[in-house]
């Protein structure tokens, strides 16, 4: 008799562990599944190990993050103070969210110069390389009202979302700003002064060609923009469109149509401090862009919200797209 009462408890031990351990697993996969964050795992098989990781790393993946050089800064039109004050630590993707972390360089200290100029943390993601664009073509760039100002902390943060038709994130650029706006940090006034910019509905704004040098600084590989022939950009309300024509009496070279190249707008504002060029105000969607040939005239617009700024000129380029519905 008493050996068949060991025998039952010897049984319901082992099918109460049987039970235990099933429902810790259970739960650590309910937990993963519920936070898709990084969650300490004790099972024993290997097996279960590498597909909690795997979960865990496809939900929070890590892009690689840089800093913009000084090269690149000027050719974009910022004259600012340099961004290698910035020191990022990680870039990392959840969901179509990027974030952008980081500290500052000498120790923390932050110079004087970057509080006059208001620069503020600005996070750029691009995607993978591709044939004209071996830095990767910009998929977006955070809102300069909602970025950390520089030296307002020991760390900063900086997020973007990027819509899931713009492309797939695959690296991060980060770049400190000027935003010389008053509720950032208020700057002396200069010795000299610019007159207020103001524009009407139908004004003409001087356009121009995004130079070779400005191409392969934004890392854009694919052929010259200089086959492009503005002839006027036109704001109408808040809307600037851009019109011309090709250079060679029309003809274009099959290079542009094998790089899938349409013609991109860009929008600037009025020169300022640290941008002699003009701040950008906004570039125009590559899927609503004429392709390079396709006319003999082309024409492309955008529309700049009042948030954005007072247009001021246009600058239009020769962008590759490498997508089969525009260049087969």
């Amino acid at each position: 008799m008493r050996s068949i009462s060991l025998a039952a408890v010897a049984a319901a031990t082992a099918i109460g562990t049987l039970l235990v351990a099933g429902c810790g697993i259970a739960s650590r996969q309910a937990s993963l599944d519920a936070h898709s964050t990084p969650v300490r795992v004790t099972a024993r098989t290997g097996h279960a190990s590498e597909t909690s990781r795997a979960v865990v790393a496809a939900s929070t993946p890590q892009l690689p993050i840089s800093v913009e050089s000084d090269r690149q800064m000027k050719a974009a039109g910022n004259d600012g103070p340099s961004s290698s004050i910035l020191l990022p630590t990680s870039c990392k993707l959840t969901g179509r969210t990027v974030t952008a972390e980081g500290t500052y360089a000498n120790d923390g200290f932050v110079p004087n110069v970057y509080d006059r100029y208001g620069d503020v943390v600005v996070l750029y993601v691009r995607a993978g390389a591709s044939p004209g664009y071996p830095a990767g073509m910009q998929l977006g760039v955070s809102d300069v009202r909602e970025s950390p100002v520089v030296g307002s902390g020991a760390r900063w943060h900086v997020s973007l979302t990027v819509p899931p038709s713009a492309g797939i994130p695959a690296r991060c650029v980060v770049a400190a700003q000027p935003t010389h706006d008053g509720q950032f940090a208020p700057a002396p006034a200069p010795a000299t002064s610019t007159p207020t910019t103001t524009v009407s509905p139908g004004e003409q704004l001087p356009i121009s060609v995004e130079s070779d040098r400005q191409m392969k600084a934004a890392g854009n590989d694919g052929p010259s923009s200089s086959i492009l022939l503005p002839t006027s950009c036109k704001l109408t309300g808040r809307t600037v469109t851009a019109e011309g024509t090709y250079a060679n009496d029309g003809f274009v070279p099959n290079v542009y149509d094998r790089y899938g190249d349409v013609v991109v707008l860009y929008v600037r504002a009025g020169a300022s401090p640290g941008y002699p060029a003009g701040m950008q105000l906004g570039v125009s969607d590559v899927r609503e862009s004429p392709v390079v040939g396709s006319g003999a005239r082309w024409h492309v617009s955008l529309t700049v919200p009042p948030s954005a700024g007072i247009p001021a000129r246009c600058v239009v380029a020769a962008q590759p797209t490498h997508d089969g519905q525009f260049a087969p």
